[in-house]
């Protein structure tokens, strides 16, 4: 059989060789976006999306309220429209439903088809129930014209299930770059002499920064390192230092910390997923809020996980997981090991997209089967 020929539509502002030269100046963690590059080990030809640049004046608001209107990017995949109409390729991958839905809409307002769809979802799910039915009834539509849905989270499948979309559902498990956070044995030395040292990173519209500031923020036995763009900044104490951090930073911060901490808001898409991986590979232990179907990435006895909204229970088991070294040192090898049976990496990423998109060419398109 001939080589896999994958045309990935990035986001409209990814640029994948200036990302490489992010990549060579230790900026970004993967070599390409979402390491999707590492297609290319089971033989798949991969190419990447043209950006599409922010216009000024007139256009450039003309296409901010376009696209918060349909919620979807049907300018980027204009820009992109001879790979997505064409025969080049096999397949095309997209990575949030911005993208997929503007494939499917330009392809119906074309009244063309092209290369099969991998129409991948992040937070599509998560906002349904508040989509008006007019957005509902195209949603449905467009997601009909492509070949499969697929999601990082069992929750987001579950609930599309329940929808009963008109494709197949199917759930890609993420992963993170071992280039950039190569696997570091666990080796945990916490001193009683001095206070609790907590890690949390992210920028997801889902981390419940209000539970993790009421359950440490202001005491003494705790000092807080926030790597974020979007910590509020009310939430401000001399034990709580915020900024965003380079890539070094990042990595010398897991080195800092006791335990990283994970606090999450209820959602369906395993919010918080990147930043667990990120620790777990570097050998640091996991304090999570239980929600996003975590529990496929990481079991209980991997990952320390609490209520969501529970400030007492996510205070008691940032404390127990520094105080208890042996067990926590216990979590953390397990988790590694889970990480690696499960192959939670950009490279198993992407051969779970290859392996599906082999299935998709198999048949022709059709139904590929859950």
């Amino acid at each position: 059989m001939s080589s896999l020929r994958v045309f990935v539509l990035l986001p409209r502002a990814l640029d994948a060789a200036r990302w490489q030269e992010g990549f060579a100046r230790g900026e970004v963690p993967d070599v390409t976006p979402y390491g999707y590059h590492f297609a290319e080990e089971a033989g798949a030809l991969v190419s990447f999306s043209r950006p599409t640049a922010t216009s000024g004046g007139l256009l450039g608001v003309a296409d901010k309220v376009v696209k918060r209107l349909l919620g979807f990017d049907i300018r980027h995949a204009w820009n992109n429209r001879r790979a997505l109409l064409g025969a080049d390729y096999d397949v095309i991958w997209t990575h949030t439903e911005y993208e997929h839905l503007g494939i499917a809409a330009l392809r119906a307002l074309l009244r063309m088809d092209g290369p099969p769809v991998i129409a991948q979802s992040v937070w599509l799910i998560d906002v349904w129930p508040r989509l008006s039915d007019l957005k509902k009834s195209l949603y449905r539509y467009l997601l009909g014209r492509s070949a499969v849905a697929t999601f990082h989270s069992p929750d987001n499948k579950a609930v599309a299930d329940e929808l009963g979309f008109q494709l197949p559902c199917e759930v890609v498990l993420f992963g993170i770059s071992l280039d950039s956070f190569p696997l570091r044995a666990p080796n945990l030395k916490f001193d009683a002499s001095r206070p609790v040292r907590v890690l949390a990173l992210g920028n997801d519209r889902h981390r419940d920064w209000s539970t993790l500031f009421e359950a440490i923020g202001g005491r003494p036995d705790f000092e807080l390192r926030v790597g974020s763009s979007v910590w509020p900044r009310r939430f401000s104490a001399d034990n709580v230092h915020v900024g965003a951090m380079t890539q070094d930073e990042v990595r010398a911060a897991y080195a800092w910390a006791d335990c990283a901490v994970v606090p999450l808001k209820e959602n369906l898409h395993a919010s918080g997923i990147t930043a667990i991986l990120e620790a777990v590979a570097l050998g640091v232990p996991v304090v999570a809020t239980l929600t996003g179907g975590l529990l496929a990435y990481f079991a209980a006895d991997a990952v320390t996980y609490v209520d969501p909204g529970d400030a007492q229970s996510l205070r008691d088991a940032i404390k127990a997981s520094a105080k208890d070294p042996s067990g926590a040192l216990g979590r953390a090898v397990c988790a590694q090991r889970q990480m690696a049976d499960r192959d939670l990496t950009t490279r198993g990423f992407a051969m779970r997209h290859v392996r599906l998109s082999e299935r998709l060419r198999a048949n022709s398109g059709g139904n590929c089967g859950n």
